[in-house]
């Protein structure tokens, strides 16, 4: 595949503010790399893989160049029914080439704001719908190489609406399972993929905030 060169004036990578001021390390502050040109490696449906050179402002011996994959944002949703169930979803990972059971979500389409993907997304996987989405928080997908948000959310009263409306090569089956075993599917690694595990942390702090 042919390569593409950017230059750099025309890159703006997302920047992620920090809450707080990070501890001085024994070198002084860490301060934001700078960015250099780019070079597309490979494009495929759901993302492209580039190639970034970044300079350390403050030692440029570490600079170098790095790989980095361009993502369109995902969603999470965390859908409880009136009984306490959560609605999980089981599917195969080509990834770690096995199953993994996961909460349902997918990604944001161009120009569509992620409360609405979360909506569509568990109605399309699982044929549930229920309350307007509660924002839970946003995480980085994998801060080291991926450059997009997942955006989670909790859907309250969750009930079964219509049949599942599966993308082509989708494969899914509705898993209910009683809230308070989530503990337990987390620690046995039941539930190993690391955003969805992040949800649950998000849903945790957020029931705490509710208290």
């Amino acid at each position: 595949m042919p390569e593409h060169e950017h230059p750099a004036t025309i890159f703006c990578p997302r920047i992620f503010l920090l809450p707080y001021t990070p501890p001085m390390t024994p070198t002084g502050p860490i301060e934001p790399w700078i960015p250099g040109p780019r070079t597309t490696l490979a494009t495929t449906r759901i993302f492209t893989l580039e190639s970034q050179q970044w300079t350390c402002p403050t030692e440029p011996d570490r600079s170098g160049n790095f790989a980095v994959i361009n993502s369109p944002d995902w969603v999470n949703v965390l859908a409880i029914t009136p009984d306490e169930n959560m609605v999980l979803v089981e599917q195969f990972r080509f990834g770690v080439a096995g199953l993994s059971l996961e909460i349902p979500g997918g990604i944001v389409d161009p120009g569509e704001e992620p409360a609405t993907t979360a909506v569509r997304e568990l109605a399309e996987e699982t044929g549930y719908v229920g309350d307007p989405p509660i924002p839970l928080g946003a995480i980085s997908g994998n801060a080291a190489i991926l450059n997009n948000r997942v955006h989670t959310y909790l859907v309250r009263n969750a009930r079964l609406d219509r049949p599942q409306n599966l993308d082509e090569n989708e494969q899914i089956r509705v898993v209910l399972a009683p809230l308070s075993d989530a503990p337990r599917l987390l620690r046995s690694g039941t539930i190993h993929h690391s955003i969805v595990v992040a949800a649950f942390a998000l849903y945790n702090a957020w029931t705490r905030e509710q208290e």
